[in-house]
């Protein structure tokens, strides 16, 4: 048995680095309207935490999913109880950071069931989008015709004020945020005193910030990993999605056979399978710097890539690492979700409806 949470708001929580961390509305209210998401990649028999049982049963039983593990809810005041009875053989959480771990133990999971604070800190460390930079160069080594990308990770708010001399549109990072929070576009002649400095707070808060292309993009995607108990990375899928203004908004639901064809359209699978294969391993070795613990020992994440226009000619770049994300994303709901025949295809969708957050599923015949 299982145990499982979603905590969306865990690049937040990262960010503050604290145990005792309050996320902000929105980020509760996410938590709490899709509570059940962790139902959908579980086996039958685990346990999901939510916040109100009746709520999540019924959102979970109107979802018209094509595969519905049978779990149990409850909520994080009732999971000592659930664990009286019965050891866990993992706690599995959207991600791990000191907050949602310090919940757990306060509701009475053992300490022994949870990664340590140290190793908390290292998956932090590592979630930097600093980190980024170093594996986009390896990845693109001796590739450089076929893909694009490049950062640089500013430490001072003086160099970054001269980075900006060049009069180059540019993409500015937090180098922990959420959702597009964080995120901020330095057009040439539209660089505002608010922007300025909300780059030097970023700057004195977390150390620095990520500078980046503006790049003429034409499609979101990335690749889905997991990080199992043998301490190596292997690919899961693609994940093809959709983000405005730098959030997610949904995916596409097909097989890998379906999304490998659309792919295909913009560059060539063998450059996508050569991707895949180097980042198994440089993600493989930044995982061997993780202290070796159960807790941890299988564990999701992803890399967002993104198809780019060439400049002045036809054709199109991959740029392989954007973002790696230490955890589970929707990219992994996605594919938990996908259909098993090449000829159904569908979406996923998360909607706000005024009130509340939803999941949107809709299956059809290609």
């Amino acid at each position: 048995m299982t145990i499982r949470i979603f905590n969306p708001e865990h690049d937040i929580a990262l960010a503050s680095n604290m145990e005792r961390f309050t996320a902000p509305h929105a980020g509760r209210q996410l938590r709490s309207d899709l509570c059940y998401l962790p139902a959908l990649w579980s086996n039958d028999g685990d346990v999901v935490i939510v916040d109100d049982i009746d709520f999540a049963e019924s959102a979970y039983r109107k979802l018209k999913a094509e595969r519905k593990p049978v779990v149990e809810f409850c909520t994080m005041e009732q999971i000592a109880h659930v664990l009286s009875s019965c050891v866990p053989s993992a706690i599995d959480p959207w991600g791990w950071d000191l907050a949602i771990r310090f919940q757990l133990l306060s509701a009475g999971v053992p300490e022994y069931c949870l990664p340590s604070k140290e190793a908390v800190q290292e998956i932090r460390c590592l979630s930097n989008r600093q980190c980024t930079t170093s594996i986009l160069e390896k990845v693109r080594s001796g590739l450089e015709s076929d893909t694009c990308g490049e950062s640089i990770y500013l430490t001072d708010y003086h160099f970054f004020l001269e980075h900006l001399q060049n009069g180059e549109n540019v993409v500015v990072k937090a180098p922990w945020s959420s959702s597009g929070r964080g995120v901020r576009y330095f057009m040439r002649d539209e660089r505002t005193e608010n922007s300025l400095n909300w780059a030097n707070n970023v700057i004195r808060l977390q150390g620095g910030i990520m500078v980046e292309p503006l790049y003429n993009k034409v499609k979101d995607f990335g690749m889905e990993f997991r990080r199992s108990a043998d301490g190596r990375v292997h690919y899961l899928g693609l994940s093809l999605f959709q983000t405005q203004n730098g959030a997610y908004t949904g995916n596409l639901l097909a097989t890998e056979a379906v999304k490998r064809d659309i792919m295909s359209k913009y560059v060539s699978l063998g450059l996508l399978d050569e991707i895949t294969a180097r980042l198994e391993n440089e993600l493989s070795d930044m995982f061997s710097m993780l202290p070796r613990e159960s807790a941890i020992s299988d564990v999701r994440l992803g890399v967002d890539m993104m198809i780019v226009a060439k400049e002045n000619a036809e054709g199109f770049l991959l740029h392989p690492c954007v973002e790696i994300n230490l955890r589970r994303t929707m990219g992994h709901v996605a594919l938990s979700l996908s259909p098993l025949d090449d000829i159904k295809e569908g979406s996923m969708a998360i909607v706000y409806d005024t009130k509340r957050y939803h999941l949107r599923l809709k299956y059809n015949y290609m």
